[in-house]
């Protein structure tokens, strides 16, 4: 038996939560541009790791992108994996890379971080299958509750917002700055690691490749050492100097094609006009009506039936379509709907010309308190 599905239809904190409410055993496979195996005894958490196939080992890649392990650790240990088909949890406790109680840590906090990249992917497809037979072979160090890896998970999706718009860039230098002799503040374990790391002046990139944790607890011991007066960031200054390189070469590369692109276009919008103003009501079956477009906006023929006014309308339509489409995705993936149409816009689920359009249309959005209904409303 499975329980597969669109995250558009149910939402994917929806499925983990089933899944622990009624205790069962099984894998749930997430797909979007790569797949991820979750594997569930009792309806808690085991792993993420499926050995059994050619996915992608999201533990090797934590150790791997967050400086646990060095590149020659890293050809060391597929060479012997190579050779000797261990599993990597087995080989790293056996080459003693790391004691049985800090590989427990980076066990749970790699699954953290994995529910949490699923969970704020826009579009997804799962698929759960039960039983305890597809157990067989899987290795674990954990049992985890779901609710609280959820609450956890989507504390770290709101914050990231925050975090990414004070630290615009992963090219950022970050310097520390003296601890005060007097009243020192109190730095808990994360965040006193990463000041010593930053003894030296670095980016955040390279920061994050070596701090040994994942990529959310790194941007959020900076931003504590941010707000305690513990650290100074400041751009690239290579990145500022590229900007100005041949700005004459610039200036010609953009205005001289633009005439006879905006010509086509107006040709264009007049052609399709004309089309949808002339012929498309010629060659329309008689009691065609625009109520099958969704919206009861329009002018009425002699018979009743309404017909769309025009390109105009139709195009306002179009934009409401994608904004609906846009705002069920925010929704599935996030549980509720956005604040403004705005948040729709900076995570790339719409197209920042669709605001621009919605905003010149008249389209107003309002949502409820708690984010579980809105409305999206034409001006008058």
């Amino acid at each position: 038996m499975a329980l597969e599905g669109n995250v558009k239809d149910f939402g994917l904190s929806e499925i983990f939560q089933l899944i622990a409410l009624q205790k069962k055993s099984g894998m749930l496979s997430v797909t979007a541009d790569e797949t991820i195996a979750i594997y569930f005894r009792d309806g808690q958490i085991i792993s993420t790791r499926d050995r059994r196939s050619q996915l992608r080992d999201p533990l090797k890649n934590y150790l791997a992108n967050y400086g646990f392990l060095e590149r020659s650790e890293t050809e060391r240990i597929e060479r012997i994996q190579s050779e000797t088909k261990m599993d990597l949890i087995d080989i790293l406790i056996r080459e003693k890379f790391f004691s049985e109680d800090e590989l427990d840590v980076i066990y749970y906090d790699q699954i953290q971080e994995t529910i949490q990249e699923i969970l704020s992917w826009p579009k997804s497809y799962y698929k759960f299958n039960i039983g305890t037979q597809l157990l067989q072979g899987v290795q674990s160090r954990a049992s985890i509750k779901v609710e609280g890896m959820l609450m956890e998970s989507m504390r770290r999706i709101d914050e990231l917002a925050e975090l990414f718009r004070i630290f615009t860039s992963e090219k950022m230098a970050v310097k520390r700055l003296e601890m005060p002799q007097e009243k020192p503040p109190k730095l808990d374990r994360q965040e006193e690691f990463i000041y010593e790391l930053l003894e030296q002046d670095t980016h955040i990139e390279r920061l994050i490749e070596t701090a040994k944790m994942a990529r959310f607890c790194t941007y959020e011991a900076l931003k504590n050492l941010l707000e305690k007066g513990l650290l100074e960031i400041t751009e690239k200054p290579v990145e500022e100097k590229a900007v100005e390189i041949e700005p004459k070469a610039v200036v010609k590369k953009k205005h001289k094609p633009r005439l006879l692109p905006s010509f086509a276009t107006i040709l264009l919008l007049v052609a399709a006009f004309a089309v949808g103003e002339y012929l498309v009501p010629i060659v329309l079956p008689p009691g065609w009506c625009a109520a099958s477009m969704g919206s009861p906006s329009g002018t009425t023929d002699q018979s009743g039936t309404l017909l769309a006014d025009g390109l105009g309308e139709l195009n306002l339509r179009y934009t409401e379509a994608v904004l609906k489409q846009g705002l069920e995705e925010h929704m599935a993936s996030r549980g509720t709907y956005p604040i403004s149409l705005e948040v729709l816009a900076a995570k790339k689920i719409i197209l920042r010309r669709t605001l621009d359009e919605a905003q010149h249309q008249g389209l107003t959005y309002h949502t409820t308190e708690n984010g579980l209904s809105y409305s999206l409303s034409r001006n008058q």
